[in-house]
């Protein structure tokens, strides 16, 4: 008979813990909410038990469901089986370690469970805890006969009324609950208030951090019967006068004399408060038919319908994964990455809906979720594509999406001065017959791997964005191409076989603004994704910024002003330097892309070449402004240049 591989006792604690550890803040009440709702409940209550509170003054949270409930062996399997607990267990399905990972860590003392059946409706409970030794264990009391006499030790007897944690545990089932779960989290002592969820320091859980969790994490609430899952988490207040509502209250009373008000909150999901718009459609953004879905919320509309209470105050791009949001960011850098710019972002909600990945289609290409979920990956255990993602959604950049963009900027950025593209051409021309754009080219001989960008290799042409309130679809803001070979953007893992192919490429602008604050101390970014109308109808192909406010910036100019031209027009002398600086930075953005794909060295007999990655990394802010300083062939072409404007530094002073 074979040996099978098996975890040891011993063990199993240290893999909860390091589930834990990769867990995010209120993942315990994803798990808990998630089996409830594979329970077929309609109705998941986080409450606050009230016996506990009324006698001793314990605060202990409670997750109970109208759902099917579980017999005594089942809780048993439930919340003694890592890596399994009754339900199916797939890559696209349940790892059987969620709730028990999540939650076991900080409970140590225990997490009661008592459930209800059609087959047991008096009910079982267990007591799980954390022994001596660091393992997990059921708490067992002795069972006697009718006459008193010990027959054996029970770890699932009936609820029962325990004078020493000052409950009854089958009083906690409340009317609405024929069958159901209860959970009961007891925390690290007899004397610990759970209701505000792990106490650990750096996770900083509250109450209302609970309900703006669970409402971003949930796209929709699904619908049992008809109507949405009923999910309320409970708070409390202290009630400190007396109010004309108090008759219709729910309080408790500590022993401390402190009347405390319950408060039922709702839980939503999070499609509830993005505002109905007019402005909204889907791009879809790589050939495995991932879909961005877009709002944009006009003035003088909020962004966000709802308090701050109960969800963030800020509309975020996130991925949708099974009806749950991953990786949900209000960045400036990730809403870049789609050509969402700054102007617009505070305005606009981004959900992607990627295909999933699925053991019954291993071939096929989608996400799945790391076991602990709190992130997402592609197949092959890779990073999600948002480059791609972001590369084919601008291609394509809503044709709506982009009117709004432009009338928001028109106030503060408009077309560039005629010079700026004969001078960018001119600067650019000298590098580009060294410096060649590289690119991938789909080729079904290639050996480089990458997923379809969206654009092809061709005549220039028009990608289109699906409208959903007209139908037809509108044309993108911006790029795109049609072609007989599709171009692809290098990635491990990719769908699609390419080889490299060198040609010469447009070129960014550069726009002088004000950065805000958290990232002020910056010289420079560069938005990939970004366009400027330049001369002649012109389109740049990305933006380079500059911070005007800047020190480093701000004493060149004065220095150019105040000691070397002093007579001069000083609007004229600031002009002069803000244009050489970013000449000077699209030639550093330009010159670190034609890197792309260049061959540095050979590495037992492999080419080591400059990745899309390696290109992104030299054009980070930090690295973009380092580039910035000390450049004397700067200054020299600010001199010979402001000599023919504002003569030379002799005649000057």
């Amino acid at each position: 008979m074979p040996r099978y591989v098996h975890v040891p006792t011993e063990a199993t604690h240290q893999l909860i813990r390091q589930a834990y550890e990769a867990g995010g803040p209120y993942q315990w009440a994803r798990e808990a909410w998630k089996n409830s709702e594979e329970s077929h409940a309609s109705i998941i209550q986080f409450g606050i038990e009230e016996q506990a509170a009324g006698t001793q003054g314990v605060l202990r949270r409670t997750i109970m469901d109208n759902g099917e409930g579980m017999a005594p062996d089942d809780l048993k399997i439930f919340l003694t089986t890592f890596g399994g607990g009754g339900k199916p267990i797939g890559m696209d399905q349940n790892f059987g370690q969620g709730f028990k990972s999540a939650v076991l860590p900080w409970n140590p003392y225990g997490v009661v469970v008592i459930s209800y059946t059609l087959e047991n409706p008096e009910g079982a409970m267990l007591w799980i805890y954390r022994d001596d030794q660091g393992n997990y264990a059921l708490k067992e009391w002795p069972a006697h006969d009718e006459d008193g006499e010990f027959v054996s030790y029970l770890s699932t007897p009936r609820p029962f009324n325990d004078l020493e944690h000052g409950c009854d545990w089958g009083a906690i089932r409340p009317e609405w609950m024929q069958t159901g779960t209860i959970m009961v989290l007891l925390g690290p002592s007899a004397a610990s208030s759970t209701w505000h969820g792990d106490p650990e320091p750096s996770r900083n859980e509250n109450v209302d951090g609970l309900i703006r969790y669970l409402n971003g994490r949930l796209l929709d609430v699904p619908e049992r019967g008809g109507a949405p899952i009923e999910t309320t988490v409970f708070d409390l207040y202290e009630r400190k006068s007396a109010e004309r509502r108090a008759s219709k209250d729910k309080t408790v009373l500590l022993p401390g004399g402190q009347e405390m008000v319950w408060r039922p909150r709702r839980i939503y999901g999070l499609r509830h408060f993005i505002p109905v718009t007019e402005l909204t459609g889907s791009v879809v953004v790589d050939e495995h038919g991932t879909e961005a879905e877009w709002f944009y919320v006009s003035e003088p509309e909020a962004p966000v319908k709802g308090s701050r209470d109960y969800v963030s105050q800020r509309p975020v791009v996130a991925v949708d994964y099974q009806g749950e949001l991953y990786h949900a960011d209000s960045s400036k850098s990730r809403y870049r990455q789609f050509g969402v710019t700054d102007e617009i972002r505070g305005r606009t909600w981004l959900i992607l809906h990627p295909p999933i990945y699925s053991d019954g289609h291993p071939m096929e290409w989608g996400v799945l979720t790391q076991a602990s979920r709190n992130m997402l990956m592609a197949k092959g255990g890779v990073d999600l594509p948002w480059e791609e993602w972001g590369d084919a959604f601008f291609a394509s950049f809503p044709g709506e999406l982009a009117r709004v963009r432009d009338e928001a900027r028109s106030g503060d950025r408009g077309r560039s001065d005629a010079s700026m593209a004969k001078n960018l051409s001119r600067i650019l021309d000298r590098l580009n017959p060294r410096f060649k754009a590289t690119r991938v080219l789909s080729s079904a001989t290639g050996l480089v791997m990458g997923f379809p960008s969206g654009a092809s290799a061709g005549a220039p042409g028009q990608l289109r964005t699906t409208d959903k309130s007209g139908g037809k679809g509108t044309h993108g803001g911006s790029g795109g191409s049609s072609g007989p070979q599709q171009v692809l953007a290098p990635a491990v893992g990719g769908s699609a076989a390419g080889r490299s192919a060198r040609a010469r490429g447009g070129f960014p602008a550069f726009d002088w603004t004000k950065f805000e604050p958290d990232e002020a101390k910056y010289l420079a970014r560069y938005d990939q994704n970004d366009t400027m109308v330049l001369a002649d109808g012109l389109v740049s192909h990305g933006v380079v910024f500059l911070n005007e406010a800047h020190p480093v910036f701000t004493q060149e100019c004065n220095y150019w002003v105040d000691s070397v031209w002093p007579k001069a027009d000083p609007q004229q002398v600031r002009e002069l330097v803000h244009r050489v600086y970013g000449e000077e930075a699209v030639a550093h953005v330009v010159h670190a892309q034609r890197l792309n794909g260049t061959a540095v060295a050979n590495h037992s007999g492999k080419p080591l070449v400059i990745s899309e990655d390696d290109v992104q990394m030299f054009l980070e802010p930090m690295a973009l402004s380092s580039a910035l300083l000390g450049l004397m062939n700067v200054e020299q072409r600010i001199l010979t240049q402001g000599g023919g404007l504002f003569g030379s530094r002799a005649n000057s002073q």
